[in-house]
């Protein structure tokens, strides 16, 4: 008698599956955007520290200008240090609150630092508040990563796609298929937010990055709406 098939894992709840791929597109979206600002205007990522660590190897192997070189520092340190901090932070929180409330709270904070970056460009202007808006954005980013580690069961990163992709996989393969498309909202959405940015920055700045703080506000409302509902999207 052949054995019996085992039965795949139990998909995510249907009810809050949209609202949750939202948050996961609109994330990466964000990622996507100030990535593409900073690429563009800086010469360095604030969400991609792989390709951060590329820019500081080659700034070491051949001539740079100074100000890519300092700027590649201050995004790779700012992002490293800010994730300790920001896990650090949530654990705080977490020991007063239920991780979907402190959730919310840390998305705010990410998208109060995006809203600071923005202020100085606005007031300063980009060559004058590079530096400043670099390490903030590396900053927000930061936040981000660690606030979202783990969604539908799934480990989800919305500053990077790989690690998604190969989870999009395996519980498409596994049979879960709503978790399979909500782990690749990152990929599409990083496309699109790095799309949206690079045609944002024909506007005068700080346009794209009003942009980010549009799409991580919208997530970060719409992490509150799921958080009233008392759902559990991890």
């Amino acid at each position: 008698m052949a054995p019996a098939t085992p039965a795949p894992a139990q998909d995510f709840n249907r009810a809050y599956a949209t609202g949750t791929f939202a948050i996961v597109v609109l994330l990466s979206a964000t990622s996507g955007i100030v990535d593409a600002v900073a690429f563009e205007r800086f010469g360095v990522f604030v969400a991609n520290q792989t390709g951060n660590l590329v820019i500081v190897a080659l700034g070491l192997a051949k001539e740079q200008s100074l100000e890519t070189r300092v700027a590649s520092v201050i995004a790779l340190v700012t992002f490293t240090v800010g994730v300790f901090v920001a896990v650090k932070f949530r654990k705080i929180l977490r020991k007063h609150m239920p991780q979907s409330r402190a959730r919310v709270i840390m998305l705010a904070i990410e998208a109060a630092l995006i809203a600071i970056a923005g202020l100085c460009v606005l007031i300063w202007g980009e060559q004058q508040a590079a530096f400043v808006a670099v390490f903030l954005l590396s900053l927000a980013q930061a936040f981000q990563a660690a606030v979202i580690t783990r969604i539908v069961g799934l480990a989800i990163q919305t500053v990077v796609i790989n690690t998604a992709l190969v989870q999009s996989a395996e519980a498409w393969v596994g049979g879960r298929k709503r978790a399979s498309t909500i782990a690749f909202g990152t990929p599409i959405g990083y496309l699109i937010g790095a799309f949206a940015g690079a045609l944002l920055l024909r506007f005068p700045p700080p346009t794209a990055l009003w942009s980010a703080l549009l799409t991580a506000a919208a997530a970060t409302a719409i992490a509150h709406r799921i958080r009233l509902a008392g759902a559990n999207i991890d």
